[in-house]
């Protein structure tokens, strides 16, 4: 058996796997062998079945069988071996049918392509200054936060008529400019909040209504733009509910209101745990804290693009561009179209280089993940996904649930792609040079949009 090795452009080869009969005959012939011990046909005792008649049924599945695993190993075992540093996986190539005869057998050929990854030089600390963005928590945001907390455990109410606390549920209908429903226009069942209404006129004119009033609505001046929102409304994504200017219909099924939750003691215990909290005011504190950890998630999450950004832009790292792509539409179930590669692929590209600079730190400043650090992120994700009812698990059932979860590769996989991003920037943070500036959260939001990707 010999693999030769083909550059067919920039970290892109191809991997030729050539094999003669002396390669593969003893493993056919003892597969062939093993079948024939337990071979049952009428008229032949079992394991007398004439090996000829053996060959003639099973030797053609049995010859591509034991090719695949003497190719298969035979590849991992070269690029392990060369130290190839690759790039997705070996693509096979369509064979040749004039030296690959699986009738005939006598010498085969089998190609694989394969992308490499780049070289590369990476020196640290960056050679940028950061802006490390320190976002102000002001009363009015605290106050903000609590009024959600206390609406979202609160009570509903059906009052008569709406108040600038409302929140309707009802029918949107997309007009024509002259107000006349639109043909095949939009049509949805959905929430609408007084208190989320941006423009003041809009927001009063959906005071005092009651159930069955209908309203013309202009939603790209009523919520000012907020195309998530709009989007939340329509059923459309925010994309989509960019595009949508038409003024709507609106027809009030029901008037529903929130009465907020009591400042006491049951509800402080829903929010942070039993006895965690005692005071309003030392709710107001820990809501304070709280918000003071978001923004620095938020900070951290822009500070780590601006390094990302730098350090893609320094290094310039080049890809087999043209590899990844045919890589990655072979990748799914339903092949992707020209036009959908054209749309992923730059996020793709991306997330690749980002990836390889990670390894590249993690590997040099010799970085581990313990296993008391996958559980404990484990343990995190569970707690999220059971919400305000984790506090009720007892540590048996969590450690149940942690064994379980661990048990997926593709948890653990997710967990320790996740730990290795957070120490690597952790470590970058560490020894970067930054620049601290005091904002306000709506500074902050301005600036975070600005950011251009």
């Amino acid at each position: 058996m010999n693999i030769t090795r083909v550059e067919i452009g920039t970290l892109n080869e191809e991997l030729k796997v050539s094999l003669t009969p002396a390669d593969y005959s003893e493993q056919v012939e003892n597969e062939l062998k093993k079948v024939r011990r337990n071979m049952t046909l009428p008229g032949f005792r079992t394991g007398h079945v004439p090996a000829g008649l053996v060959k003639k049924r099973y030797g053609k599945a049995i010859l591509v069988e034991e090719l695949n695993k003497i190719v298969s190993g035979s590849l991992q075992n070269y690029i392990r071996e060369s130290n190839l540093d690759l790039l997705g996986s070996p693509i096979p190539q369509p064979s040749d049918e004039a030296k690959n005869n699986f009738d005939t057998p006598g010498d085969f050929e089998f190609v694989f392509e394969i992308g490499l990854a780049p070289q590369f030089q990476l020196t640290l600390p960056p050679s940028k200054t950061f802006d490390q963005y320190v976002i102000q928590v002001d009363d009015s945001k605290v106050k903000d936060y609590i009024d959600d907390l206390r609406r979202k455990y609160g009570k509903f109410s059906n009052p008569e008529t709406s108040d600038d606390t409302s929140i309707f549920y009802g029918d949107f209908t997309e007009l024509n400019p002259d107000g006349s429903v639109k043909e095949g226009g939009i049509i949805n069942r959905s929430t609408l909040s007084v208190a989320m209404v941006k423009d003041a006129d809009t927001r009063a004119s959906l005071i005092g209504l009651q159930k069955g009033a209908s309203v013309r609505l202009n939603l790209q001046k009523a919520f000012a733009s907020d195309n998530t929102e709009i989007g939340h409304m329509l059923n459309r994504t925010p994309e989509e509910a960019a595009a949508i200017t038409s003024d709507f219909n609106y027809v009030i099924d029901t008037v529903n209101r929130v009465d907020l939750a009591d400042m006491n003691q049951e509800f402080f215990d829903k929010i942070y745990g039993e006895g965690t909290v005692t005071s309003e005011d030392d709710f107001r504190s820990k809501v304070r804290e709280q918000l003071e950890s978001f923004y620095m998630q938020d900070s951290d999450f822009k500070l780590k693009h601006d390094i990302e950004d730098h350090l893609l832009a320094e290094l310039d790292l080049k890809l087999p561009d043209t590899f990844l792509r045919k890589w990655l539409s072979t990748e799914v179930e339903k092949p992707l179209t020209e036009e959908q590669l054209d749309k992923e692929y730059p996020s793709y590209s991306r997330g690749m280089k980002l990836r390889l600079i990670e390894n590249r730190i993690f590997r040099d400043q010799q970085m581990q993940i313990s296993q008391e650090e996958l559980r404990g992120m484990a343990r995190q994700y569970i707690m999220h996904q059971f919400s305000g009812y984790a506090y009720g698990l007892t540590d048996d059932i969590m450690d149940s649930l942690i064994n379980r979860y661990l048990e997926k590769r593709e948890s653990v996989d997710r967990i320790v792609e996740n730990l290795s991003s957070r120490k690597v920037f952790d470590y970058i943070k560490s020894v970067a040079k930054l620049n601290p500036k005091n904002v306000g959260y709506e500074e902050f939001v301005n600036i975070a949009k600005s950011h251009s990707h």
